[in-house]
């Protein structure tokens, strides 16, 4: 199956040296969250909310181009397992599809799913249960939003599930809180929420959408089906009492599916700012040093993720870190605190090897 047959032609672009407030207005008017720049139709770069969400107080008529990222691109005759791997070596919502410099179109995570059953053939059989992520947050009906702001933009997600006392109560979309912080058409403020320079009296409850969930044993193409007619990229699996025990992502069902470059361990970092180099040098250093020492035990394959949150507490800053281990073998979670950033990811990396090496 070529790239072609699956990706979206009627795109929505936007000008390079078109404002930020403009850029916001194109992806709530046509629901989407990532927007390709051009120039006169040739591609250029891309804009997505993720990357408005990471930064501080914004201008809105800040030019869109200054907040874009560089992506891989594939050709309209590429094959579909191709774009697959660019997706999630990428982290990206979507490939653009691009010949000779010009933008044809783009191949998204929803183009993919949309068709899943068609690029693996057991996809039915496949249960929710076997590929939800069990490490879950949540926020609180009565948490203010910058909490919930603050959470979103750590998880690296477009929306969460907003609970009561554990109960799934709703979902809240970073759109929503985007909407929320644009200020007079002059500035985001949403910077101003995670940096405390400004306290603003609303909680979650005010904002969220109706609750949306699935169960564990629902079969993978029901739960693409209520991420497609939900427009979302996370849905909560519940049990009978409507407690949250995992979260399933448009990224976890894009992971079933083979690219053969599955061998090698794919690192993801998320929660950290484009400020925090030093941070992501000292991660993937001592990540990679761990699995060089582990991976005759474990293998080749794997992800290891880490989620990192700053806050402060006594007037320092502080580092809390959550943690996953996934390989064909093993499955483990680690979470740790402290406010030496290096020595809790070496406590946790630590704990993981004496783990394994006792198994």
């Amino acid at each position: 199956m070529q790239v072609e047959e699956l990706m979206t032609r009627d795109l929505v672009t936007i000008e390079k040296d078109a404002t930020v407030s403009e850029a916001i207005s194109k992806m709530n008017t046509n629901d989407i969250q990532q927007l390709p720049i051009v120039d006169n139709k040739k591609y250029v770069a891309m804009l997505t909310y993720k990357n408005i969400l990471r930064r501080g107080s914004i201008k809105t008529n800040s030019k869109v181009y200054n907040f874009s990222i560089n992506t891989p691109v594939v050709g309209e005759k590429a094959d579909v397992i191709e774009a697959v791997r660019l997706i999630k070596e990428s982290g990206l919502n979507s490939i653009p599809v691009v010949e000779k410099g010009i933008l044809k179109g783009i191949i998204t995570r929803t183009d993919i799913i949309k068709n899943l059953e068609k690029i693996i053939s057991n996809a039915k059989n496949i249960k929710n249960f076997e590929i939800m992520n069990s490490d879950v947050v949540t926020v609180e009906e009565n948490e203010d939003i910058e909490v919930a702001a603050d959470k979103i933009r750590q998880l690296d997600e477009y929306e969460i599930p907003v609970t009561k006392n554990g109960r799934l109560t709703g979902i809240l979309r970073a759109r929503e809180i985007i909407n929320y912080a644009v200020m007079d058409k002059e500035k985001i403020s949403y910077g101003e929420y995670t940096s405390g320079k400004s306290k603003v009296e609303v909680v979650a409850s005010s904002l969220m959408d109706s609750p949306v969930y699935v169960d564990e044993d629902s079969n993978v193409l029901d739960t693409v089906n209520v991420l497609l007619k939900n427009g979302l990229h996370i849905v909560p699996v519940v049990d009978k009492n409507m407690k949250v025990t995992g979260i399933i992502g448009i990224s976890d069902i894009i992971n079933i599916i083979e690219t053969g470059s599955e061998e090698g361990f794919f690192i993801e970092v998320s929660g950290l700012d484009q400020d925090d180099r030093d941070l992501y040098d000292i991660t993937y250093f001592m990540a990679d040093k761990f699995i060089k020492n582990v991976c005759r035990i474990i293998g080749n394959t794997g992800k290891l993720i880490f989620n990192i949150r700053k806050y402060k507490t006594e007037g320092r800053g502080k580092y809390s870190v959550r943690t996953k281990l996934i390989t064909p073998k093993m499955t483990m979670e680690r979470d740790d605190a402290d406010y030496n950033y290096g020595k809790c990811i070496s406590r946790i990396l630590k704990n993981y090897e004496s783990t394994i090496k006792e198994k």
